[in-house]
């Protein structure tokens, strides 16, 4: 079961209308597996991933918001170049809202790349709040890693 539907990625990364089939499951299972384990530690992310209940603050406040922003910095290039052949999904109720996306795709590169760049700021944010979370809560399942990358320096911890 993933930590967030793509409903709930669209209600908390973006802000215009977008069409909930166009955030793939396997991107949410991607990102999960990219971004969230290595914060929450391999069994800590099992634990969570097998008792979703127990740790209901944790996914709401923490690994939802985070995950949200990964998932979109993900598919956004994509989303930007594809949607020039876009199609209304299957629910007629949310297509005519959404916001016209043919125009997306005539930004400037530069502009993209900002754009991106901004949610992966967000992404990065949201990632330092929920180690700095996960680390306070001092989890009996979480492992600290031998090793961490700042700044592209590796980090042992002694």
């Amino acid at each position: 079961m993933a930590l967030i539907s793509p409903t709930e990625v669209i209600s908390l990364a973006y802000i215009t209308e977008l069409d909930p089939s166009m955030v793939k499951p396997k991107v949410i299972h991607t990102c999960e597996l990219k971004y969230i384990k290595p914060i929450l530690s391999p069994p800590l992310f099992e634990d969570v991933k097998t008792n979703i209940h127990n740790y209901s603050f944790l996914i709401s406040e923490y690994i939802q918001p985070c995950l949200a922003f990964y998932v979109k910095y993900s598919i956004m290039n994509q989303q930007l170049l594809e949607t020039s052949q876009y199609t209304p999904g299957i629910d007629p109720n949310v297509s005519p809202v959404l916001v016209e996306v043919s125009t997306v795709v005539q930004l400037p590169g530069q502009h993209r790349r900002d754009a991106i760049r901004e949610v992966l700021v967000m992404a990065k944010y949201w990632e330092a709040l929920l180690y700095e979370y996960v680390i306070t809560q001092n989890y009996s399942l979480y492992e600290k890693p031998p090793s961490r990358i700042i700044a592209g320096f590796r980090i042992r911890k002694n």
